[in-house]
């Protein structure tokens, strides 16, 4: 996951108050497109908003102002920034918001009994697969790295181990030829914000969930900056540059020096078009957009990114 580098524009005016009796929900996330769409709907619904939780991280972006913090100084909310969120000083902290139930979308830490216990009715997750495939952290990447047609948003309780809970409700979708990691995701999330108010009433009546078959599903670990001039075809090549972009963007050598490859053109082997250019068995790709810097949440120069990948001398 990484945060978002431009800060939104704070909301504006007074925020709607809460019907009476609405359920006290808070919200788990992290500073990102996805994650706060998700909490924009979830206020969308009418709910009495107890709070937001996220990570203490390294990033000024995660540890200083962001659009998660934005959000809870308009809606006037606590916000828990928890370094841990099993310890015991965050225990403490979770249940002073008193929320009726949490809802998840891109939260990195795992819950353990006593955090998941604490909640009357629970935390609900938001995951953008079809679970139990693509469980972990980065299911849009690898659908499209791996040419899958269909993908989806799941909402499942949440219980111990990762995207293991039962399954609430799922919404499924195309995978498009041109999507990239960002186009793919903001489809997701709509289709999460349309089913939210739906699975609320579904969790807060104590609807248990379907149980997963996790024999019928996959994991897939988090990513880096995919090497394209170390893989064996145009085709793998692309889905990474497209997997990538915007946030965890495919990389090569641009003049012997390591650059990052937001978009490039498949072409024929024989094709004469200008550019620079990658041979592969199944054709060639024009690197038609490269940039220096990774732009992701470290934001080192070129070539000093922890995320780059081990291949890149």
């Amino acid at each position: 996951m990484v945060p978002d580098l431009k800060l939104p524009l704070p909301p504006t005016g007074r925020p709607e108050p809460a019907l009476a009796g609405a359920p006290h929900l808070a919200f788990a996330g992290f500073p990102s497109d996805y994650s706060v769409a998700l909490l924009l709907a979830l206020i969308g619904t009418g709910v009495d908003l107890a709070g937001i939780v996220t990570s203490l991280g390294a990033n000024p972006m995660i540890a200083g102002e962001n659009a998660l913090s934005q959000v809870a100084e308009h809606m006037a909310v606590p916000l828990l920034r928890l370094a841990r969120v099993n310890d015991y000083d965050s225990l403490v902290a979770l249940r002073r918001l008193r929320a009726d139930l949490i809802l998840v979308a891109s939260f990195d830490q795992i819950l353990r009994d006593r955090a998941l216990g604490i909640p009357r009715l629970g935390w609900v997750n938001v995951h953008p697969s079809l679970l139990p495939k693509y469980r972990g952290p980065e299911p849009v990447y690898w659908a499209i790295v791996n040419g899958e047609p269909v993908s989806g948003i799941s909402f499942q309780r949440v219980e111990r181990g990762i995207d293991a809970g039962p399954l609430l409700a799922q919404r499924a979708g195309p995978i498009r030829p041109d999507d990239d990691a960002g186009t793919l995701t903001r489809r997701l999330t709509e289709l999460g914000a349309e089913a939210i108010s739906a699975v609320l009433e579904m969790a807060l009546a104590g609807d248990p969930g379907t149980p997963l078959e996790l024999s019928h599903g996959s994991y897939f670990s988090s990513v880096g900056h995919r090497r394209i001039d170390q893989v064996e075809s145009a085709t793998l090549a692309e889905r990474l540059v497209r997997a990538g972009n915007p946030n965890m963007l495919a990389s090569t050598l641009c003049g012997g020096r390591l650059c990052y490859v937001i978009r490039v053109g498949r072409v024929a082997a024989g094709d004469r078009s200008p550019g620079p250019r990658i041979h592969y068995p199944d054709g060639d790709l024009i690197l038609e957009q490269t940039i220096d810097s990774c732009g992701c949440h470290h934001g080192e120069p070129g070539g000093h990114c922890p995320h780059d990948d081990p291949l890149q001398g």
